[in-house]
């Protein structure tokens, strides 16, 4: 049977993977790309590209015609902008066009990417997709939060036949802007000290994100949210297994809370002044120094979804940084030790972290041959 679906942010980091699956599995796949990005899309028979932009709601029209799932992952993915309204045009305002086009097609399944600020953090707290609101971090956190709440008003109230997925802290290879820019900084050796070693991140490989994007439209039940989450570690143990991978040496030098706090709080001071990006902006030290931790069961359970060793992950990702020529540090034992983490399942609770007193010490965060991607766009 002749599948048929449109896909948003096809040339970033998940989408692209996303696509890949999809024109595998058989499906016929029409890309909804920036003028920009046409040039990013593979060749393939079943690929049909097509120049519009979330943003402008008329060049949406007939997008969607006769197409079977819509797969909305086009947004504004920085940790930082100069004017945060971007986020909120791209991210909230291109989600609502691409709602109304939804419904105007009368498209059987919308499939949407949210982030974990769909739901919040509660410091201590096992995040579950039935949790309380809890805190949301920076400007674009909170865009992606207030985009999911009018995805939820438009299933409820219009009927939209959606299914959210909220994935935690991507890692994989092709990644050098959000979480992989982190990790290439740490094996350059570009770490001032080590900091926020004991904060929980829920981390998830970015091929188990795509594939859970087809699970979702196969299996998932329409105005539910599925957590994709494979693990949750320490901001430490990621390093450690990522020093003892590359070969790069552990900081000997420890940043406190307060300390990181400070110094993510000058640089802001100082981009307004520059306008260049802070190494480290305010919001993301304070999500690092709190930490989150998010629990899986629901996708394994309704989706069928299976995750990687995260460690897996990281391995991959510092090799494609090898094969870019984006790192030359000396290659390790093959072999590295295993780590400690919490259970994949119902990972158990940590004493909370109050964000006053101890500020956060942790940056943000495919078979082979298919997870040795180009070199990744700007888009997620």
């Amino acid at each position: 049977m002749d599948r048929r679906a449109l896909v948003t942010g096809g040339t970033g980091f998940v989408g692209r993977r996303l696509m890949r699956r999809l024109l595998d599995d058989g499906w016929t796949v029409r890309a909804l790309v920036l003028e920009a990005e046409r040039p990013r899309l593979p060749n393939h028979p079943n690929l049909e590209p097509v120049i519009g932009d979330v943003t402008r709601e008329e060049s949406l029209r007939g997008t969607m015609a006769d197409v079977d799932v819509v797969f909305h992952l086009a947004a504004l993915v920085e940790s930082w902008v100069r004017d945060p309204v971007d986020f909120y045009r791209v991210n909230v305002a291109g989600t609502d066009h691409m709602i109304d086009e939804a419904l105007r097609s009368n498209v059987s399944r919308f499939v949407f990417t949210s982030s974990i600020s769909g739901i919040g953090v509660t410091p201590g707290v096992v995040i579950r997709e039935d949790s309380p609101p809890g805190k949301v971090f920076g400007a674009y956190e909170a865009s992606k939060a207030e985009a999911e709440r009018h995805l939820a008003s438009a299933c409820d109230q219009r009927g939209l036949p959606a299914i959210t997925l909220i994935p935690g802290v991507i890692l994989g290879p092709g990644d050098t802007r959000n979480t992989g820019k982190f990790l290439l900084a740490f094996i350059k050796g570009e770490f001032p000290g080590m900091f926020a070693e004991e904060s929980m991140l829920p981390v998830v490989d970015v091929e188990d994100t795509a594939r859970a994007h087809l699970l979702a439209a196969e299996r998932g039940r329409i105005g539910e949210r599925y957590i994709i989450c494979g693990e949750n570690r320490t901001w430490g143990d990621l390093i450690r297994v990522a020093s003892a991978i590359s070969g790069t040496p552990m900081p000997s030098r420890h940043i406190g809370g307060r300390a990181l706090w400070l110094a993510s709080r000058t640089g802001e001071v100082w981009s307004r002044m520059t306008r260049a990006p802070p190494r480290l902006p305010a919001w993301l030290a304070d999500f690092l120094l709190t930490g989150a931790m998010m629990d899986n069961a629901k996708s394994i359970r309704e989706l069928g979804m299976t995750y990687r060793p995260i460690d897996e992950s990281i391995r991959e990702s510092i090799e494609w940084f090898r094969e870019e020529g984006l790192f030359e540090g000396p290659r390790p034992p093959t072999e590295v030790a295993p780590t400690f983490s919490l259970p994949i399942e119902n990972p158990s609770a940590r004493p909370g972290t109050d964000i006053g007193s101890k500020i956060p010490d942790q940056p943000q965060i495919e078979g082979k041959k298919d997870r040795r991607p180009n070199r990744p766009d700007g888009r997620a």
